[in-house]
């Protein structure tokens, strides 16, 4: 699967490369138009450096082509919506994030989430939720807001109590064994997990150490509902909208489920990492 933001940054790069040729110009005639080095002209028209909304102008008037400034202005908006920096949202503190997430449990009314290496934020305990949120907070340099950013995320669980709302998880075996926190407390979330399970809008399934995997994403995303895709990376938050994006991604959680035990297989496979994490 492309990654979503390259594959938008080279859109727009191909955009400007069609405006430069069109208009009979090399990347060093334009380079010298423009007053830049030919390798910045490069880095843009391959997607390797993301333009401004300046740059996308001055090219296109040098190119001779004004009214190709909004669309592909209007594509790099686009772009800068999809990936948000944690920076911006935390600028106020960690409980930045976490009034946007809330916002989308309300609007939601189906979630398929699909983690590999961290239990999902809606079924962590509060235990669990500070060590990870704690880690996040010391690794982007945040030192505020970390103890209502624990309350808020806990808050969320009441979502899984409405019955108007279905989640469906797949969560990685290694995610279960990862340990965060000492083995009492890790058998305590291992033991929220199991509850969750027994509600009747919650599907639960455990991709097994060891089991041969239809397909592997490689990465955390979260589905809500048909329109939007959010992905978790180190430096921001990506929100993919674009109608094949999100549909890649139902197709990457459907394959995932085929490698996956539920019911009473899944609820096996949490025992199993209890019993591993007490001895």
């Amino acid at each position: 699967m492309s990654h979503p933001l390259e594959h938008s940054r080279r859109e727009i790069g191909r955009n400007l490369r069609e405006l430069r040729t069109d208009a009979g110009l090399t990347g060093a005639q334009l380079a010298s138009l423009l007053g830049w080095s030919q390798p910045k002209i490069s880095r843009l028209e391959t997607g390797r450096q993301k333009p401004t909304g300046e740059d996308v102008r001055i090219w296109a008037q040098a190119c001779g082509r004004h009214e190709a400034v909004e669309p592909i202005s209007e594509r790099l908006r686009a772009l800068e919506s999809m990936y948000v920096e944690w920076r911006t949202q935390e600028h106020s503190g960690m409980q930045g994030p976490q009034a946007e997430v809330q916002a989308r449990d309300t609007e939601s009314s189906l979630r398929r989430v699909y983690e590999c290496t961290i239990i999902p934020g809606i079924l962590q305990t509060e235990p669990y939720a500070r060590a990870v949120l704690s880690r996040y907070a010391a690794f982007r340099g945040v030192t505020s807001g970390i103890e209502d950013a624990i309350t808020k995320r806990i808050q969320r669980q009441k979502a899984l109590y409405d019955k108007r709302k279905r989640f469906q998880f797949l969560i990685s075996e290694a995610a279960l064994l990862l340990r965060y926190l000492s083995p009492e407390e890790m058998v305590n979330q291992l033991d929220r997990l199991i509850s969750a399970s027994s509600l009747s809008n919650v599907t639960l399934g455990i991709v097994p150490i060891g089991q041969r995997v239809s397909f592997d994403p490689g990465h955390g995303f979260w589905i809500h509902d048909d329109h939007l895709v959010t992905v978790e990376i180190l430096s921001a938050e990506l929100r993919l909208t674009r109608r094949d994006e999100v549909e890649q991604y139902i197709r990457a959680f459907d394959l995932c489920a085929r490698s996956a035990q539920h019911g009473r297989e899944a609820r096996s496979l949490l025992l199993r990492a209890i019993d591993t994490l007490m001895n």
